[in-house]
């Protein structure tokens, strides 16, 4: 079933889909990322950063038109290389970005799309990776701004999952590794590259419906979520209990959607 409002053919949307195992949230979020991009002129590109799990041979079995090619990393190259990497090669009007732990929504690309046409200006687009439950819905209705029938909260930055044009990102350069060792470095990592694209007048947000209320992506990485993945090396890694994920995301939440 299609959603009413349908993509120009000649208006492309290329997006960037990151594997590095979790090939437990790959199988719940790559086929509905599929099933979402169900027009001709969306295409998906799937980067694996040298899972060591079972991804990559789940991925060499897919057979789907809408995936234009499968890259396969030998290592762990991040988001920032294989990032630009992708923007530079895509001719799309339009590219995105889904990480592998959030299940998108039917008509997710349709509505964004749609917000970047009424919106000229707009930079960093997407939906909400936080839970109703960690901030006052109030507070943000009454922050929510409107322009040319779209609703939008717009933030400094947003998560990763986003829409943007290419031709901004092809014209605004400074978008860098994060590293420890370069904090000397105006600009590193992608919300920094948002401040960027809003100090040269792009507005960067969450989408809205009509009634003021926010668009949500699952956040399956959320240990309140069903399809969250009990992983003891994850926890080993990020040094946090289930708990303290939890109220890092509620702070994250209170301090951007409430206090922005």
């Amino acid at each position: 079933m299609h959603s009413l409002i349908e993509i120009p053919k000649n208006q492309n949307v290329h997006i960037l889909f990151f594997t590095f195992n979790r090939l437990y949230y790959t199988k719940k979020t790559l086929p509905a990322l599929l099933e979402s991009a169900d027009t001709a002129s969306c295409q998906i590109r799937i980067v694996d950063n040298g899972s060591t799990d079972g991804t990559v041979e789940y991925l060499q079995k897919l057979s789907h038109p809408q995936i234009e090619t499968v890259i396969y990393n030998n290592k762990n190259e991040g988001l920032v290389k294989p990032t630009k990497q992708f923007w530079k090669e895509s001719n799309a009007e339009f590219v995105g970005k889904i990480d592998n732990d959030i299940l998108v929504p039917k008509g997710w690309i349709e509505k964004l799309v749609e917000a970047h046409h009424k919106i000229p200006e707009l930079g960093v687009v997407g939906f909400c990776h936080f839970r109703k439950e960690d901030f006052n819905q109030n507070i943000v209705k009454s922050k929510i701004y409107k322009k040319n029938g779209i609703h939008l909260r717009r933030q400094p930055w947003i998560g990763g999952n986003y829409i943007l044009k290419r031709e901004m990102v092809m014209k605004i350069m400074g978008y860098r590794q994060s590293r420890k060792l370069f904090q000397n470095r105006i600009l590193y990592g992608f919300n920094k590259y948002q401040e960027k694209l809003a100090q040269n007048g792009y507005l960067n947000g969450y989408l809205c419906n009509k009634e003021k209320e926010l668009f949500y992506w699952d956040h399956l990485d959320d240990p309140r979520h069903s399809y969250f993945y009990m992983n003891e090396e994850y926890y080993k890694v990020r040094n946090m209990s289930k708990s303290d994920i939890i109220n890092w995301y509620k702070k994250d939440a209170e301090q951007l959607l409430e206090n922005y």
